[in-house]
């Protein structure tokens, strides 16, 4: 039998869930035309939790309140990027979590905007701008080179530079000392937004003012979905070793495995034999 045939076999992609948790992560990664696979992480140890195929909603509700009820009211923050998916099914999976959505995803999304502005004035202009890359990058940590580079687009489009400030303000809201000081921040971005001239900052300022509250969680205990991000690392390896995946159950249970203690691995092929 082979290695993986073993591990099909063995593993299971149920909920790990044994023990009370304050902080969990949730995110979904796509695996082809509206598949998705949904990440489970423990924040506070750097564990993964489950893996689960696709699920609909009212399936993924279903799953999650299947965990002990003591051990989902024991959740205080659930870290989430946008995805108007989650927040229905925490609010009733977790009645006692606040929403932390995660803070690199609102800088991606200020910066995704701000280069599609910047497609606009390509078009317009017809000339190429070629500074995609140093748009992402914190001002403060720019070269001079490339604070140039920008410089020089600037000058061209200063209605680019007003809003490539904007995205730097964006940056401050967690930069501060305390929530009340980042609140202060956050509601100066959404006017600076708003008296943008550009429909891109003008939608920022509808994200901002939508997650508004859960932003500013960020700042009950600074909570962060970089280790549920990082798990997409491992998704990517093991979809170009197998070429694709055409079995998403069997999917979950290799990247499971990828983060399963060998210890317990072991204790599992020892209750089969």
């Amino acid at each position: 039998m082979s290695a993986l045939r073993l591990i099909d076999e063995i593993v299971d992609s149920s909920i790990n869930w044994t023990k009370p948790i304050k902080k969990i992560g949730l995110d979904g990664k796509g695996i082809g035309r509206r598949r998705q696979v949904f990440n489970i992480t423990n924040l506070s140890d750097k564990q993964v939790i489950g893996v689960l195929p696709g699920l609909s909603q009212v399936r993924l509700r279903k799953r999650l309140l299947e965990v002990k009820p003591r051990l989902r009211k024991a959740v205080k923050e659930v870290c989430i990027d946008m995805d108007s998916f989650f927040p229905t099914v925490i609010k009733e999976c977790f009645p006692n979590a606040k929403i932390v959505i995660d803070h690199f995803h609102i800088i991606k999304w200020g910066g995704y905007l701000l280069k599609e502005e910047k497609k606009i004035f390509q078009e317009i202009n017809k000339e190429k701008y070629k500074i995609d890359q140093y748009l992402m990058i914190p001002s403060h940590k720019l070269t001079e080179a490339e604070f140039q580079k920008l410089e020089k687009v600037f000058n061209k489009v200063p209605e680019l530079k007003s809003d490539w400030k904007i995205i730097h303000q964006l940056r401050k809201v967690y930069w501060q000392e305390n929530r009340e000081n980042a609140e202060t921040q956050l509601k100066r971005v959404i006017q600076l937004c708003q008296e943008s001239k550009s429909r891109y900052m003008k939608d920022l300022s509808k994200t901002l003012t939508r997650w508004f509250e859960e932003i500013l969680n960020y700042y009950i205990s600074k909570t962060t979905n970089a280790y549920t991000e990082g798990i997409h690392n491992h998704f990517e390896r093991i979809e170009r070793n197998h070429f694709g995946i055409r079995n998403s159950d069997r999917f979950c249970k290799r990247l499971l495995f990828c983060f399963m203690p060998m210890s317990v691995f072991l204790n599992l092929l020892a209750q089969r034999c």
